[in-house]
């Protein structure tokens, strides 16, 4: 049977150097044609940095100088993708060898760069990627720290996107889909969470300054469902598009799980949960673009599953479309 340009390309060091790229491009692209200081804004994270000296040098110089804020915005893009790519590899959620995580979200947050301020979501993503892949580790032996690890990383991911720490919930059902959950990971989990809000609280406390705390206990409890009336025509088709493209990748997963691991299969449940979870937050957010990076990191391991093992006329037609439409929507945002 002759071989679709998908599964040739599927292993291809092109996606590297393509997604790579895109990727850079998208970024210092948008240093130089479309961006603004008012993309620049305060980090509450950072707060106690803005006006804080070191050797006569202001801290918060650097936070707001554009060139460093791009680079640093494409190395935690560029380590979200490379972590995507790992957790794909090295737990096997697809039967091939795929090189399309990598390349799928290096579109997917290209794509969007133009309407991501820089509020610390380029920050979140990488540190939710990689308490999802210290989360996977669970099956690996020792539970309790790895399930530590992986809700203190999503902690400190909550401080730049704090609705995101509703995902802990959702990662205690991913230990029971994992078959790790116990009273001793629970408790784990909430150690790792509290940790970091005893850093944080106790901070304040020697600062006296609880605004931080204050702001962030506000943001957890606002919500504001999308108004998709606001959308242009193209961010409607785009948004539709992507709507079909995860159905078509979760359609062609169900039906061919017994041709995977039993692992795999509780790997590729998790990341259907954990997406079906950001979908929800990001439809509760408001729009809310930090959280659109995160539901793109998993929509692109899912997308990836659906192009590596599908290839067939509808499958290459939904990349082309796929290719086709981020661009458009692309060169829209730079309007």
């Amino acid at each position: 049977m002759k071989k679709g340009f998908l599964t040739k390309i599927a292993y291809s060091n092109g996606l590297w150097i393509a997604g790579l790229l895109l990727l850079l491009f998208s970024v210092f692209g948008n240093m130089f044609y479309s961006f603004t200081d008012s993309q620049i804004v305060e980090i509450p994270a950072f707060a106690e940095l803005y006006g804080l000296e070191i050797f006569g040098f202001q801290i918060d110089l650097l936070l707001k100088n554009p060139l460093f804020v791009h680079i640093l915005r494409f190395l935690l893009l560029l380590g979200s993708a490379l972590i995507l790519q790992y957790i794909s590899s090295e737990f096997r959620l697809i039967r091939v060898r795929s090189f399309f995580p990598f390349f799928l979200f290096c579109v997917f947050s290209a794509t969007i760069i133009p309407a991501v301020p820089f509020d610390g979501s380029s920050i979140a993503c990488f540190l939710f990627c990689w308490s999802c892949s210290r989360l996977f580790y669970a099956l690996d032996g020792s539970v309790n720290h790895v399930v530590f690890d992986a809700s203190a990383l999503l902690t400190i991911a909550s401080l730049f996107q704090s609705k995101i720490i509703y995902i802990l919930v959702v990662f205690w059902l991913v230990m029971g889909i994992l078959q790790v959950f116990s009273f001793k990971s629970f408790c784990a989990s909430i150690f790792g969470m509290m940790s970091i809000y005893w850093i944080i609280g106790g901070v304040s406390f020697l600062m006296d300054d609880y605004h931080f705390i204050i702001t962030y206990s506000q943001s957890l409890i606002s919500f504001e469902f999308v108004d998709f009336n606001s959308f242009s025509p193209a961010e409607i088709a785009y948004t539709s598009f992507l709507g079909i493209l995860m159905i078509s990748a979760m359609i062609s997963f169900w039906p061919r799980q017994n041709l995977d691991k039993l692992r795999t299969r509780n790997y590729l449940n998790s990341v259907l949960l954990l997406w079906l979870s950001l979908l929800t937050l990001w439809l509760f957010s408001g729009n809310d673009m930090g959280i659109l990076l995160l539901l793109f990191s998993l929509s692109s391991l899912m997308a990836a599953h659906f192009f590596s093992l599908i290839d067939i006329r509808y499958s290459r037609a939904l990349f082309i479309l796929f290719i086709a439409l981020s661009i458009s929507v692309r060169y829209m945002l730079l309007d």
